[in-house]
């Protein structure tokens, strides 16, 4: 699944403009394919919405992409999303090593690290309710079942996830939530390029 997923945007002889071009369109609505697959009743966890993340004392906090409780166990944690397709020509499309991990540095990252460690004056807030968490979930685009073992022992996450895996899911699953949305991505983006070809037909 993860040969399947990297060729999506990774093709050879390809030119440099087609995977820049592909990794910003499905950065746009990346986040939402998790969150349908974490809607389908067969995925492992489900999502509870968006968390904000500070520690006890602090008025404001960083908002991460998710909230998982895991449909097997109950036990809550937060999660991010890092799908870099292109980005220094496909450097980290693939997780193999935790240095892929070390220029994430802005605040949302280092929250995310700090649920991951358990940090005991860590806070977590879903629709300004506090949520008790169990640790933390890293999504990345597809990763290597030993990168996905040395990330999760260096960083203490409780489990990696893959857009890869994600999609495979979807797609054995034949989601319709998940097609209506693909088919509506490609039905605007037919409209703009027909109309900017001037190909639109009149009744569109």
């Amino acid at each position: 699944m993860t040969e399947q997923f990297v060729s999506i945007f990774k093709q050879p002889n390809a030119t440099t403009a087609r995977g820049k071009y592909l990794s910003r369109v499905f950065g746009i609505f990346s986040e939402e394919v998790v969150r349908i697959w974490a809607s389908d009743p067969r995925a492992s966890y489900e999502d509870l919405g968006r968390p904000t993340l500070r520690n006890v004392g602090e008025i404001s906090g960083s908002t991460l992409d998710f909230t998982f409780r895991s449909r097997e166990t109950g036990k809550v944690y937060v999660a991010e999303l890092k799908c870099e397709i292109e980005y220094q020509d496909y450097k980290y499309l693939v997780l193999s090593e935790s240095r892929q991990l070390d220029h994430h540095r802005k605040p949302a990252f280092a929250a995310l690290l700090a649920a991951a460690a358990k940090q005991p004056e860590l806070r977590a807030y879903v629709g300004k309710k506090e949520v008790p968490i169990d640790g933390a979930i890293l999504v990345w685009g597809a990763a290597s079942s030993a990168g996905r073992a040395v990330v999760s022992a260096d960083k203490g996450f409780e489990a990696i996830l893959t857009l890869a895996e994600v999609v495979a899911d979807l797609q054995a699953w034949q989601s319709e939530p998940y097609r209506a949305l693909l088919e509506h991505r490609r039905a605007w983006s037919n409209e703009m390029y027909d109309a900017l070809l001037g190909t639109a037909r009149a009744d569109a």
